[in-house]
């Protein structure tokens, strides 16, 4: 399904320990991402195993001969070989809805190319995230947006009058979620590393710590960069020579549109790692670096400067899938031997006629002397058969000490895989404690959520369950990190409660002072408003007016020809208008400035259309003033007919 990296190589030296000494590995369940709290075995295996033990032996799958994975070289009493620099890997791969079966089937070893797979390691894979059924899950979603984008391309086109188009697209039916593309809509990945980093080819030799270290990273970063449901699956593998995550993606998106309504594609780049892989790559090693991976080479980056520099640029790598590097190292295998065979068939073609040869000369000479001749011959014919069947026999009698090491390697083998099988109801003894224990962690933190007011008994409840803890750490030093975990945020949730509250206080007050200013503002500027109406009322009435300044009096407001009569009706008008007195006073001066302007204007205006008139006059021909004057006595039509 997806090929080996140049950084995760396919050989190096394994990490070796002294015969028979054993090595606890706890690959315990993920609790990275919220999608999958709990462990899940593979599902074509018998047992679920949350806690398992293997018995490191660095002899047995360099003796057994029906192991799957590669054939490391064999070391005696070598020390670890552990790489603490190596390269992230981070692969994306297109794949069809079509094509999860065939994940599937890969994931569950249920076919396929499975000679660098130990099958009885199998069992061990572990779901990190995903539901049962996330495959039907997916195609389901896929079925109900096929159906949803049709009804709403139909109704768009309905909506714009294009009934022939709509015709026709309820003819085609509905399509595809997803634009035409030769990848697929959904993307499968995986994360790995270089298998000297954690320890060695298989699971036998890795560092339990490291295998930990590097599945919490993992799942941390997916969970984060792939959020809102788009991680769909991810399981990790532990029956390759390097332990590895595979993941699926399924990306939704909403593509509202005027002509095909809204639409809801699978559309997988609108993920920035997936659109570009660059990105991806940054990203992933900025996640691994806290555990000592770094990111891997920068090979686009290089291209993209030789480019611009003029040089020649460096060779593109090419991903080969597993299957087809091993098919072509079989095919690399089956030409060097049929090379081998052909060169032995040439070299005994060669000896053959070169012994003709040698017999047609030595027939010319004499036949003692060929006697002689085919009797040194015969001795060291003789002397390379013995040196062979010697060989021969070395040879034979090291395979049947291989056999006798590979049957007491199988025999070693199946007596730990039956104290891996003994120890299985400890095994689960220690998990329905580790349960026993978390039901009782999650009651009493129940508790304490209940009763927050009661500030002694929450005091007392942690006491009691730190009691507890400290008494199961040897066993669940991880439930212990998190229950401390747990009462350090509880704190800090407390202090900031306290924090929000006296917030909140002075918050509210402040909302109270604000809101009487408004209130008060409010009154005023209503007061303030009716003055100004009655103001106004006042002065288009002519009650009230703008006086200039002259030589005795100053300018001012004062009572016009609507004033009110008595004295009292004026001072409670005053009274009125009084608030908003400055306002009234400017409109009242404005109004009588603009009346003086107008009036000004009409009367110069009247000015020059006398004078034009009087203008005319003295122009005039005495019948046309006469007839002027006939004019303005007896009208119009006294005038000639």
């Amino acid at each position: 399904m997806f090929g080996r990296s140049p950084d995760c190589d396919r050989g190096g030296d394994r990490r070796g320990y002294p015969p028979r000494e054993r090595q606890v590995a706890i690959l315990g369940p993920s609790q990275d991402c919220n999608l999958h709290s709990e462990y899940k075995p593979h599902k074509n295996k018998n047992k679920p195993i949350g806690i398992f033990f293997v018995f490191a032996e660095t002899q047995i799958r360099e003796a057994d001969p029906s192991s799957k994975m590669t054939v490391q070289p064999k070391f005696t009493n070598s020390k670890p070989v552990i790489i603490d620099e190596a390269p992230v890997v981070l692969r994306f791969a297109g794949l069809f809805p079509q094509g999860l079966g065939k994940f599937k089937m890969h994931d569950e070893r249920g076919g396929g190319d499975l000679d660098h797979v130990d099958q009885e390691l199998s069992r061990l894979n572990q779901v990190l995230a995903g539901e049962p059924g996330w495959q039907q899950q997916i195609r389901g979603e896929i079925a109900e947006m096929r159906r949803h984008n049709h009804e709403e391309h139909l109704r768009a086109l309905r909506a714009k009058s294009r009934m022939k188009d709509a015709r026709k697209l309820e003819a085609e039916g509905p399509a595809d979620p997803w634009r035409s593309c030769s990848r697929g809509p959904l993307r499968e990945g995986i994360i790995t590393v270089n298998k000297d980093w954690f320890g060695g080819a298989g699971l036998l030799e890795w560092d339990p710590e490291r295998v930990s270290a590097f599945r919490k990273t993992a799942m941390s970063f997916l969970c984060e960069n792939f959020p809102s449901g788009q991680l769909r699956y991810a399981s990790a593998h532990v029956d390759e020579e390097a332990y590895h995550i595979h993941f699926v993606v399924a990306v939704w998106t909403e593509k509202p549109s005027a002509n095909r309504g809204h639409q809801i594609l699978l559309q997988a780049s609108e993920n920035p790692l997936i659109k570009s892989y660059e990105h991806a790559q940054d990203l992933a090693g900025e996640a691994f670096e806290t555990i000592g991976l770094a990111r891997g080479e920068r090979r686009a980056e290089a291209r993209r400067q030789a480019r611009a520099e003029g040089k020649p640029l460096p060779e593109k790598r090419q991903h080969v899938p597993p299957s087809k590097w091993r098919a072509e190292e079989r095919q690399k295998a089956q030409a060097e031997k049929k090379r081998i065979l052909g060169d032995a068939q040439d070299e005994a073609k060669a000896t053959v006629e070169n012994g003709r040869d040698l017999a047609k000369a030595t027939v010319k000479k004499s036949r003692k002397r060929a006697i002689k001749e085919a009797r040194a011959r015969k001795q060291r014919t003789a002397q390379e058969t013995a040196k062979m069947i010697r060989r021969r026999n070395t040879a034979e009698a090291e395979a049947v000490q291989n056999k006798k090491a590979a049957d007491a390697a199988n025999a070693l083998k199946r007596e730990i895989v039956a104290e891996v099988g003994a120890l299985e109801p400890r095994v689960k003894g220690y998990e329905a404690r580790a349960e026993e224990a978390a039901e009782k962690f999650r009651a009493e933190t129940a508790a304490r959520k209940a009763e927050e007011e009661k500030r002694a008994r929450v005091i007392q409840e942690r006491q009691q369950a730190e009691q507890v803890l400290n008494a199961k750490k040897a066993e669940k030093s991880d439930l212990a990190a998190q229950l401390r975990l747990l009462v350090q945020h509880r704190r800090q949730a407390e202090k900031a409660v306290a924090e929000a509250q006296a917030a909140r206080l002075a918050e509210e007050k402040r909302l109270q002072e604000a809101e009487e200013k408004v209130r008060l503002k409010a009154t005023e500027a209503e007061v303030i408003t009716d003055a100004i109406e009655s103001g106004l009322d006042l002065v288009a009435d002519g009650a009230i007016c703008w006086r200039e300044a002259s030589a005795d009096q100053q300018a001012g407001l004062t009572w016009g020809a609507a004033a009110p009569d008595t004295k009292g009706a004026r001072a409670e008008t005053l009274k009125e208008i009084r608030p908003a007195m400055p306002m009234v006073t400017r409109i009242a001066q404005l109004v009588a400035r603009t009346l003086k302007r107008v009036l000004a204007k009409e009367r110069q205006k009247l000015k020059q259309d006398a004078d034009y008139v009087r203008a005319l006059r003295q122009k005039w021909e005495p019948e046309d003033a006469a007839r002027l004057s006939r004019i303005s006595l007896g009208g119009i039509d006294s005038g000639p007919k």
